[in-house]
Parts: structure tokens; C-alpha cells; sequence
């Protein structure tokens, strides 16, 4: 840990700045806010278990957080932000030790536009609230993670890439930020209102560039959406399908995710709901309302077959969501059965035939292991989103995003899986790191320069970055 003033001078400083409830030192607090869902991961269970703050800072006023910042200069102490900790990767993990500072008190929606469709926001405002607030005002989310119902809008954008509405809307990069509120990590702790290229150095970033302490968000018209699931005879069928759907303009959808058996049946809920079929792969969608029969007829096509349905009435309203079962959250309810699984981010091609051979050659690499229950299976088993990225550019492009779980739990056979990858075309944003610069997907200098402005003594997050991004090379 770093050096800081001693324990009990920290605890009585920050009780001074910021209350009673400001303020957490008890070994529970530090355990719970010192960590994120890295343990979807072995190799960072072993490198971050041990990791923690020395004292929890939760603001609750742009004051209270500049107070705290300017402390912080002057003790040369680490800061490391803190959303709800819904993040995957140790982005919120303090390496150095130092504050944790929580933004749950810092959650607050400011101002719903009804007329602008924007909202503006504190940086721990969660992004459950804003769907829920905005909907009935006539709008919704651009795109959200499956932890939408917790997730806070500051570590969604500081740590993550899309989600639900990204096959409609793309991603973090394709305007889902209008503008932000920057607080500099200095003894002036002066604040920056940023928009246009300027965002590109807090989106992916970590919270290694600066303190986004207000929000305004661009979001989009509502759309009444119904739930179905569709079960397929295997997962070819499901992604020429899926692939089909998701280029067809005539049909609106928020959300085409695709599992490849036995991945559905992990899902205990919608098995129960009768949403599964055993042995087949399951396509779980979000679609227009009064457009699942006109899409289910497409599917036969492909041995498609309708397992589930909510109409719009009961969309985010009943026990569970289809997106609960989709992105990260696949990962969780296959760990929660078999704790053998984790998984990679690999980016297939985005032409069906290339994708289909690049995971049949990847289920060669894996081959059959034995599972938890003594039976055999693929070592890997494939689950697919499907969005877009660069809406509205010229670059504007499909993707397929295969959150393939694989059966290893060893350090350099999970590696050994990213190189092959690497060596047949799929590019790997490996779970397996807690190094920004390490995911494909950070913007790079952009993120650099915003760190040499805002963050000049690299106070922010450190180690998040490797020596040569440190160094400020790319």
C-alpha cells in the first residue's frame, strides 16, 4: 500500500470534510468498495484479492468532492473512483491504496429534458432510474449493460463499451455522451465542461483522465419493446439468423443475443418460464411491438422456434428481463452452475461464413473437457451479441461480439486461448488484465492527453495503465 498519514489522522480528517456518512473504514467497507466483479476471472482473483483502499470517501456535494481532492494533492494521496463496482476487470480496484471515493452519493438526475431528449446527471446515478424516468417522458436509454438495473452512468462510461441497444444505437463512442463536468485532480481542483473529440479521453478510460463529476446524456426516442426468445437446432442456424435480423432495417430491435446449448440451459428463470428448449441454441431478443409474429415466421426459416414472449406492457416490469440473461450477465449465471467456466471478449468477423469457420477452429483448439458433473463438452461454448459501431459515420459497421465462455482456470492455458485467437484473425478484449491499454477498445492518446491535462500527477487510478502508457506512448 502507499504511504499516508496515519489511519487515525486520515479517519478524522475526511469525518471533518465530509460526515459521518462520508466517511468508511470498518473492514467490511473497505473489502466491499475496494473490489469489482473481477472474480469472473481466476487470474485476476489471484492478483487482486488482496488489493484495498486504506478509507472510503462517499461526497455527497461537487464542495464536499473538491475538499477531497485538494486533501488529496496535498497528502499525495491515490484516488480511485468508485460507480457501483458492476465493472468486470479491476477498473475500480485501488493497486496503491489510498481513497476509494464512492459516487452512491453523488446519484442524483438532475434535469430530463422532454423536449431535448437529454439527461443530466450526477456521476452515481444509476442507470435503472434514468430508463424508468425517462420512458414515460417519451424516451430511453441509447444502450445499457445487463447491470442496468445498478449500474451508475459514471462507471458505465469510465469502464464500459455497449450493451442492450447497441445493435440499434451502437456504443459508448457513437454519441451516447453529449457533454461532461471535469474536476482536475490539482490543489485548484478547478471543474472543465467537455464535449465534441474531448470525450473520447473519459470514455474506456478508468477513471485514469479525470473526475466526471455531472453527466449530460443524449438518449433516444422510447420505443415500446416486447421480449421473445427463440430457440434454434444449433447455433449456425441462430447467427444466420441473428445476422439476418440485425440487417434488416424494416425490423426495430434493441437487442440480439445468441447462446449456443448449453449455455441456455444456465438460465434457472427463463427455464423455469418454459423459455428454454434442451439440446438447442436460443436467440433472446428485444423487438417493436407487434413485430415478434412477422419475425418468428423469418426464423422457421432456419428451425426457429418461439420459447417465450412478454408483450410491451410487461418490458423491465416482471421477476426478470431477457437482458438479465445477456453481455456479462451470460457469464455469471454459467459460473454460478459450473465454476469451471470464464470466459474471453473476442471480436469474430463480422461475415457470417468467416465467423462460423473461426469457431469452428476454435472448438478444435479447445476440444472436449470434462465438466463439473462428470460429463463431457466442449472446452469453449459460444455466446454472441450482435451491434454496431460508428452509427451515424461513414465507418458505421456491424459487429459480433462472441463472449465465448471457455472451461480453463489456469493462467497460461487462458492466455495460450488469447493467442490462438490472435493467430487466426479474432482480436481479444481479455477479461484477464486490469490494463487499460491493453483492451483494443480504448481510445489511446486521446485518453493520454486528457490524463496530462486533468490528472498531471497521476493521482487517479494508478498502475491502471502499462510503463509504455504511462511513459505517454499509445
Amino acid at each position: 500500500m502507499t504511504t499516508t498519514p496515519q489511519a487515525n489522522a486520515l479517519h478524522t480528517d475526511l469525518l471533518a470534510m465530509l460526515g459521518e456518512r462520508g466517511v468508511l473504514q470498518d473492514e467490511r467497507s473497505l473489502t466491499t468498495f475496494s473490489k469489482d466483479a473481477f472474480y469472473y476471472s481466476p487470474v485476476l482473483r489471484a492478483e487482486l484479492a488482496d488489493k484495498r483502499a486504506d478509507i472510503i470517501a462517499a461526497p455527497q456535494s461537487v464542495e464536499e468532492l473538491r475538499e477531497l481532492v485538494r486533501y488529496a494533492c496535498a497528502h499525495d494521496l491515490p484516488l480511485t473512483m468508485r460507480g457501483s463496482g458492476t465493472g468486470n476487470y479491476g477498473q475500480c480496484v485501488p493497486l496503491a491504496g489510498g481513497i476509494v471515493v464512492s459516487t452512491h452519493r453523488l446519484g442524483r438526475i438532475l434535469e430530463l429534458n422532454a423536449q431535448t431528449g437529454v439527461a443530466r446527471t450526477e456521476p452515481g446515478a444509476r442507470l435503472g432510474q434514468i430508463e424508468r424516468q425517462a420512458r414515460p417522458l417519451g424516451w430511453e436509454l441509447r444502450c445499457y449493460p445487463s447491470t442496468w438495473a445498478t449500474a451508475a452512468v459514471g462507471g458505465f462510461v469510465g469502464g464500459g463499451f455497449g450493451g442492450v441497444g447497441s445493435v440499434r444505437n451502437g456504443v459508448l463512442w457513437d454519441g451516447f455522451l453529449r457533454s461532461i463536468i471535469v474536476m482536475e485532480v490539482t490543489p485548484q481542483a478547478a471543474l472543465h465542461r467537455l464535449e465534441g473529440a474531448a470525450l473520447l479521453g473519459f470514455i474506456h478510460a478508468y477513471g485514469t483522465s479525470g473526475i466526471m463529476v455531472e453527466l449530460e446524456v443524449n438518449l433516444s426516442a422510447a420505443v415500446p419493446w416486447e421480449e421473445a426468445a427463440l430457440s434454434f437446432p444449433d447455433l449456425e442456424s441462430a447467427l444466420r439468423f441473428g445476422h439476418a435480423l440485425a440487417l434488416d432495417a424494416a425490423q426495430d430491435k434493441r437487442l440480439i443475443s445468441l447462446h449456443e446449448w448449453p449455455i441456455p440451459g444456465y438460465f434457472g428463470p427463463l427455464e423455469a418460464a418454459g423459455g428454454v428448449a434442451s439440446g438447442r441454441a436460443l436467440a433472446l431478443l428485444e423487438l417493436r411491438e407487434g413485430r415478434t409474429d412477422a419475425v418468428l415466421e423469418r426464423a422457421r426459416a432456419w428451425g426457429g422456434e418461439l420459447t417465450y414472449r412478454t408483450d410491451s406492457a410487461a418490458y423491465h416490469a416482471g421477476k426478470f428481463c431477457l437482458s438479465d440473461f445477456t453481455w456479462n450477465h451470460t457469464t455469471l449465471w454459467a459460473m454460478r452452475r459450473d465454476e469451471g467456466w470464464t470466459y474471453l471478449q473476442s471480436n469474430l468477423s463480422s461475415e457470417v461464413e468467416r465467423a462460423l469457420a473461426q469457431m469452428a477452429e476454435l472448438r478444435a483448439y479447445h476440444g472436449q473437457v470434462q465438466v463439473a458433473d462428470g460429463s463431457q463438452g466442449c472446452g469453449v461454448a459460444f455466446h454472441l451479441e450482435i451491434g454496431r459501431q460508428g452509427v451515424g459515420s461513414e465507418g458505421e459497421r456491424l459487429f459480433i461480439s462472441a463472449l465465448d465462455l471457455i472451461y480453463l482456470q489456469d493462467a497460461a492455458q487462458i492466455q495460450a486461448a488469447v493467442d490462438e485467437r490472435e493467430r487466426i484473425g479474432v482480436s481479444v478484449a481479455n477479461p484477464h488484465t486490469y490494463f487499460l491499454d491493453a483492451d483494443p477498445r480504448w481510445s489511446g492518446q486521446p485518453v493520454l492527453d486528457a490524463r496530462a491535462a486533468y490528472n498531471p500527477r497521476g493521482l487517479l487510478n494508478p498502475g491502471k495503465l502499462s510503463r509504455g502508457a504511462e511513459a505517454g506512448s499509445a
